[in-house]
């Protein structure tokens, strides 16, 4: 009985032990299903907002390709101040290097500040800046800030409207100047006028009338030359070589000694020429004739008595290259540089006669045909004027190469 109920007693307690093992399993099995439930749905939620590498992959390579193909500069800044990228247009122009703070940077102040606003929840607005060096360059300047989980970022871009503002300047200059030398003819015609009401005697008379007439006569091309820069600056040669733009240079220049012989002599110079026959340049012969006369013209008034101006032209590769020279007083140095620009002259105190557009003209006219011109100066020995433009035959060939590329 006793052996019996111990066996009882032993094997109720195995069976409890197996039962309790059994319910201590299908707890830790349960744990185990409910924390790998949550783990898979963990993974879940992440891949649902996770992006795949080659997408990943592609959106920067093509943000890398964006930046570095725009011809404009573009900065990219992270949280904290860190530049974290720039293309080369901002490399080269601005000078900045990638992976430097905002303070460490070498950054117009414009840019540092306005990325500083940004960063720091500013939303700021578009300016423009110059920036002096290496050359000087005008830009419009946009900032935009973009949020990440770090905090804000933002991306400079710069657009170069350097032509523009230059040109908005030289307007502004060349408005300045035509009403300054508008103001004084007027001034001497004004004078002249009031003389002719005086009593006067005839040879008096006769010569206060020829100086007003020279003073319209001066304005008069004074207007013209101011009409004809205003075409140039508006338009601009297509580069096709047609008839009525084919000058015989050899035939110019006979034309122009022709029409200044008398001024030379009258202010004790000695004009001549010389050019090698059949030269054609690739512009209208009238343009022509008025680059000659300009420079011609300057050098009879400022040669001095004595002095011998000629006229010259030779070919070269593809261009015509016309010379006047004189051997007069010359030209100082430090007036060489800006004596192209319209309206200045070497000497301020001068104030007539002469519009102080001429060489200006001669540029402008050599440089909208696709040539150059140039002045060689030596105090006491003369002054050179080169003007070179190109040849109907490099024309054309510059006119096919053109279509070939297109």
């Amino acid at each position: 009985m006793t052996i019996a109920l111990v066996a009882l007693t032993v094997g109720l307690a195995t069976l409890l032990a197996a039962l309790l093992w059994r319910e201590r399993g299908r707890r830790r099995l349960a744990a185990a299903l409910a924390e790998s439930r949550h783990a898979r749905e963990n993974v879940e939620r992440r891949l649902r907002g996770a992006v795949a590498r080659e997408e990943l992959s592609a959106v920067i390579a093509a943000r890398d390709a964006l930046l570095h193909a725009s011809e404009e500069p573009l900065l990219v800044f992270e949280p904290g101040g860190m530049l974290a990228r720039a293309n080369v247009a901002a490399r080269d122009r601005l000078g900045v290097v990638p992976g430097r703070r905002l303070g460490e940077l070498d950054a117009p102040p414009a840019i540092a500040a306005a990325v500083g606003e940004a960063l720091a929840g500013e939303d700021p607005l578009p300016f423009a800046m110059t920036v002096p060096d290496p050359s000087r360059r005008h830009f419009q300047v946009h900032v935009r800030a973009f949020s990440t989980a770090a905090g804000r970022g933002c991306v400079v871009t710069l657009r170069e409207d350097t032509l523009e503002a230059d040109y908005r300047e030289s307007r502004q200059l060349f408005s300045a100047g035509v009403s300054h030398e508008l103001r004084t003819p007027l001034a001497r015609m004004l004078g002249l006028v009031e003389t002719l009401a005086l009593p006067l005697g005839e040879d008096e008379r006769d010569a206060t009338i020829r100086q007003a007439q020279g003073e319209v006569e001066g304005m008069r091309r004074l207007v013209d030359e101011m009409i004809l820069l205003a075409g140039l600056d508006v338009t601009a040669t297509d580069g096709v070589d047609r008839p009525d733009r084919r000058a015989d240079v050899a035939a110019e220049i006979t034309a122009a000694i022709s029409r200044h012989q008398r001024a030379a002599q009258e202010a004790g110079l000695e004009l001549g020429g010389s050019s090698t026959r059949g030269l054609l340049a690739a512009i209208a012969p009238p343009l022509l004739a008025t680059v000659m006369d300009n420079l011609v013209e300057n050098a009879v008034r400022h040669a001095g008595a004595g002095a011998t101006i000629h006229i010259a032209a030779r070919g070269l590769a593809g261009a015509v290259e016309v010379t006047v020279a004189d051997s007069g007083v010359g030209i100082p140095a430090e007036h060489i540089e800006r004596i192209f620009e319209r309206f200045y002259r070497a000497d301020p105190a001068r104030s007539g006669p002469g519009s102080g557009l001429g060489l200006a003209l001669v540029k402008h006219v050599a440089e909208a045909h696709g040539g150059r011109a140039s002045l060689h100066s030596v105090a006491d020995k003369g002054v050179t004027v080169r003007v070179v433009l190109p040849t109907p035959a490099s024309r054309r060939a510059g006119a096919r190469g053109r279509a070939r590329a297109s």
